[in-house]
């Protein structure tokens, strides 16, 4: 049956798959009625699309509700519904089927795409029918889904036929029809009331612009087709037009014409849309009326006030055209006495009330009477009415019965009070001091602010000049000026300074005017306020935006403004005052200066920081100019003078700043790392010079710190030569030209090999080998450290794995990392990489420097507490020459600590370098501690060592740092 169903589907859609899906219905179940209907969109409403008896098809279209009826049961289940009792008692539209005895009923959903019910197939039984979801839920499931669609269209189109009816039928209750022209194919639509208007026959009536032009008046013909031609070649959009038709019986009619044009991109018409609506009848009618109150409204008119006439008993109110102009209402919109009530504000509406109430008691024969009409929410623009009206008749004692009057509207003299109420409460409240004079400048009037502010009350100040105020600040020349100003603009706007009743000079805003009348000058007015607080706020703030702080010195921002207003007016001077076209710029830097914060804290860091301000204060010449640059780095810039001469100024600070400084009773030692560039040599602009010294500073860093370096011809090749090798070290590190060495660590005890340390190496086609002393310095300056310890230790797993499968299993890499891949690299890729190559985290060992975890701190210790988590093995490198390695044994807790070569190189001849070596191989084994003695190079040096027991050694004694080969060669040797 299903298959029945899709097939059905295929063959045929509309209104014909309906009737054959009503056929199949009766096929299948036959129903004595069976009919579709489809739901409107909330469920309320069911229209049938096809009904059949007896498989005879129907013409009866009918409409039921679906509230409380069997389908709204269905609609809840969403699925068949089926119910056996008297339906032709409880079916929605029984007046169809009480003729049939009908005991069953069956509801079919039928399913939208979106599966929301949209209507439904009802099944009427005149037998007991029983409906079984085995036997034919999916017949009845898929007869839902595949009738939808159509069922939607058909709804639609059933809902725009019924649309189109009920236009047609208001058309021709307004006597309107719609029209519509297509200018570029010259095709016109009328809707069937124009034609009724026009009296034509729909069908032999052919519409064009001849054939409708004819029917226009000749006296309005011209007049009609000039303002339709107009319209289109103008840039309107629509037009309203009134004119007259003789139809073909010679009757006139008159039409309202409007119409809606439609333009394209270049503003030529294209459709035009419009209304054609006959108004005879109104016409005709509105002619007669204004023909009979043209009297009326004359009389009314000649008069200004609106004229009223109310009747108390019949509550009947005539008014003058003019008395609903001066409410500024419409008059329908008043039907009865509550309606006149109601628009009266809220609070003025009981006084009118008790007016009236008055007369019509007797107790009053005149009511004059000011109220506002209500205005919603806009109260603020209330206009305000005088009523006024006396009593002309009466139907007995004592009780009036008609009233005359007359309506004023009274707003603007209601507005001109209170503004004068408002304009005096805020002159003697306002913040502002106000001051107003007469023609000669003589004070008149004054208010509450200026009495408080300047110390005269108004009694001793009218009549004086406003020249008691003055504070001598100002010379002659100043008030000429102001007069001046006022006497041919009008006004004054200024700040000056005045002297209170108590001689204090205080600071004021004034904004003086002239008022005239006629050209006459009546009065001078003036407004000013007290600046003080604010030229106090205005100097904190400026001391704020351009000081730090903490020293007092000026900041950065201000700092490099100073410098580009200089090299900029040096740029300005001409040549032969070259002698003067000089400065020089000093960038100063506290080195190691973090250590201080970290063991003092940082208000003990702020003290050192004021200190060494103080410092540079008392060292540079009057005539610098001195910043906090941001941190521990400040900048000086020297004016007028050459690089010798502030070379002599650094050196000078080097020395005093590192004499022990005494801060909180500690003495501590400083030292500072000094860059200085200079104009011309360094540079022609400010950003020239700011940068070419931070260079140079960061050149004495590098060159060990403590120091003054210059900018000059020489570093700039060396700075230019650094980038190079950057840019070729970058070239290099993504190109994995960077190769790895491996020097042997080797067991004192056994003589194995038992460790490896990777070291990078790299060859540059053109510079040939380039020391790691050289390029990983550049990789940390750079931010290139990250990726070059990445792939170092990528090529170290690869070659350790390679270790690995030849067998020496027990072999451990040792890799270096540097302090600033801590900082600038995620070092997860460490365990990734290890994953990567299976091998054992205890097989790789990390090699820091002691200096890398006080640098950074406890980011660097959690690190390594990570590390040692998995198993990874952490070595303390160049041991010994750092600022506490005691400190750092403790705070890292290295598995293995090595004794830099430094002390090793000397360790035959220097008994410290051997007593400090023997500690540390002593206090190691206390602390359960390995050491490696790096450098070892000599079979002398390799004795006392074993003398000390010192367990691991390397150096070149053993064997530089080789290929991997070679590394493979020299465990099969060793360990084999």
């Amino acid at each position: 049956m299903v298959t029945t169903l899709r097939a059905l589907k295929r063959n045929s859609y509309g209104g014909e798959f309906i009737q054959e899906a009503l056929h199949t219905v009766y096929e299948t179940l036959k129903p004595t009625h069976c009919y579709i209907a489809y739901f409107d969109k909330n469920h309320h409403k069911a229209t049938s699309l096809a009904y059949s008896i007896d498989d005879r098809f129907s013409n009866t279209v009918f409409t039921y509700l679906i509230n409380n009826s069997l389908c709204e049961k269905m609609i809840s289940s969403g699925k068949p519904y089926s119910f056996s009792n008297d339906i032709s008692q409880t079916y929605p539209f029984n007046q169809i089927i009480t003729s049939h005895l009908l005991q069953h009923y069956l509801g079919i959903p039928i399913f939208s795409r979106r599966g929301e019910i949209v209507g439904v197939i009802g099944c009427l039984f005149e037998h007991p029918y029983f409906y079984s979801e085995l036997q034919h839920g999916e017949w009845c499931q898929v007869l839902g889904d595949i009738l939808g669609s159509d069922v939607e269209y058909l709804a639609l189109l059933s809902e725009q036929k019924k649309l189109l009816c009920e236009m047609e039928e208001c058309q021709q209750e307004a006597k309107l029809g719609n029209f519509q022209v297509d200018i570029a194919t010259g095709s016109v639509y009328w809707s069937k009331e124009i034609y009724r208007i026009f009296q034509c026959d729909t069908e032999c009536f052919t519409i064009n612009e001849t054939t409708t032009n004819k029917y226009i008046h000749p006296d309005d013909r011209k007049r009609v087709v000039e303002l339709r031609r107009d319209m289109l070649d103008s840039a309107s959009v629509s037009y309203n037009v009134i004119y007259r038709i003789v139809l073909a019986d010679g009757k006139n009619k008159y039409l309202r014409e409007n119409c809606h044009i439609l333009r394209d991109i270049n503003g030529i018409a294209t459709l035009i849309k419009g209304i054609v609506q006959d108004i005879t009848e109104f016409y005709y009618l509105s002619n007669k009326l204004d023909q009979a109150s043209d009297k009326l409204s004359v009389t009314y008119n000649a008069v200004s006030e609106g004229v009223w006439e109310y009747n108390l008993e019949t509550q009947a109110l005539l008014t003058s055209p003019k008395f609903w102009d001066i409410l500024g209402i419409n008059e329908t919109h008043v039907n009865n006495i509550y309606d006149w009530v109601m628009m009266i504000h809220k609070d003025d509406r009981s006084a009118v009330i008790d007016c009236f109430s008055n007369l019509r008691n007797g107790d009053a024969n005149s009511i004059d009477v000011e109220f506002r009409l209500q205005s919603g929410s806009h109260e603020k623009n209330c206009r305000w009415f005088n009523c006024k009206g006396n009593v002309i008749e009466s139907s007995g004692i004592n009780y009036y019965s008609r009233i005359v009057g007359v309506l004023i509207d009274i707003t603007d003299s209601v507005v001109a009070e209170q503004q004068l109420t408002l304009a005096k409460t805020v002159f003697d409240n306002t913040s502002e001091c106000i001051v107003i004079t007469d023609k000669d400048n003589n004070i008149i009037s004054v208010n509450k602010a200026f009495e408080k502010v300047t110390g005269y009350s108004h009694a001793d100040i009218i009549g004086e000049n406003p020249r008691v105020l003055a504070s001598g600040y100002h010379n002659a020349d100043f008030y000429k000026q102001m007069w001046h100003s006022l006497e041919t603009t009008g006004s004054w706007q200024g700040q000056l300074k005045n002297r209170r009743s108590d001689g204090v000079v205080y600071p004021e805003e004034m904004t003086i005017n002239k008022i005239e009348d006629d050209h006459n000058v009546i009065n001078y007015v003036g407004v000013f306020h007290d600046i003080s607080s604010r030229k106090q706020t205005e100097q904190k703030l400026k001391r704020l935006a351009n000081n730090d702080t903490l020293t007092g010195l000026m900041n950065r921002r201000r700092f490099i403004e100073k410098v580009e207003k200089y090299i900029a007016q040096i740029n300005d001077i001409a040549p032969n005052n070259s002698a003067t076209s000089v400065c020089s710029l000093l960038f100063i830097d506290l080195d190691d200066f973090k250590i201080f914060n970290d063991l003092y804290g940082h208000d003990f860091g702020d003290k050192v920081l004021q200190k060494v301000a103080n410092i540079i204060r008392t060292t540079v010449c009057e005539h610098s100019v001195i910043c906090r640059y941001g941190g521990d780095e400040y900048a000086v810039l020297i004016q007028e003078q050459d690089v010798n001469y502030a070379q002599r100024i650094a050196n000078q600070l080097v020395n005093i700043i590192s004499q022990p400084i005494k801060c909180n009773e500690i003495d501590i030692n400083l030292t500072v790392s000094i860059g200085i560039s200079s104009y011309p040599e360094s540079g022609t602009t400010h950003q020239a010079l700011l940068k070419n010294a931070d260079y140079a500073m960061y050149e004495q860093k590098w060159l060990g710190r403590n120091g003054v370096c210059v900018y000059d011809q020489q570093l700039q090749h060396e700075y230019i030569r650094k980038l190079i090798l950057r840019d070729k070290l970058k070239h290099a590190i993504n190109a994995q030209k960077i190769i790895v060495h491996y020097q042997p660590i080797i067991d004192n005890k056994t003589g194995r090999v038992c460790k490896f340390e990777a070291l990078a190496r790299w060859y540059d086609d053109h510079e040939g080998f380039i020391s790691p002393g050289i390029f990983i310095p550049i990789a940390e300056r750079y931010g290139l450290i990250g990726m070059l310890g990445q792939l170092v230790f990528e090529k170290a797993c690869a070659d350790l794995d390679r270790i690995h499968r030849s067998g020496f299993t027990d072999v451990v890499f040792s890799i270096n990392h540097s302090v600033k891949e801590f900082s600038q690299h995620n070092q997860e890729y460490i365990f990734e990489t290890i994953n990567n190559f299976n091998l054992p985290y205890s097989a790789i060992m990390i090699e820091i420097t002691e200096s890398t975890a006080l640098d950074d701190g406890k980011n660097i210790i959690d690190i390594l507490s990570a590390f040692r988590s998995r198993g990874i093995a952490i070595s303390l490198d160049d041991f010994g020459t750092g600022y506490s390695s005691l400190a750092a044994i403790i705070d890292i807790k290295p598995d293995i600590i090595k004794i830099d070569r430094s002390f090793i190189v000397d360790i035959e001849h220097s008994k410290e370098s051997q007593m400090l070596v023997s500690l540390v191989i002593d206090l190691s084994r206390k602390l359960k501690v390995e050491v490696v003695a790096e450098g070892v190079e000599t079979q002398a040096q390799l004795d006392i060592l074993s003398e000390m027991a010192c367990h691991y050694i390397q150096g070149f004694y053993y064997s530089p740092a080789v290929a991997i080969d070679e590394a493979i060669t020299i465990l099969q040797v060793r360990n084999q």
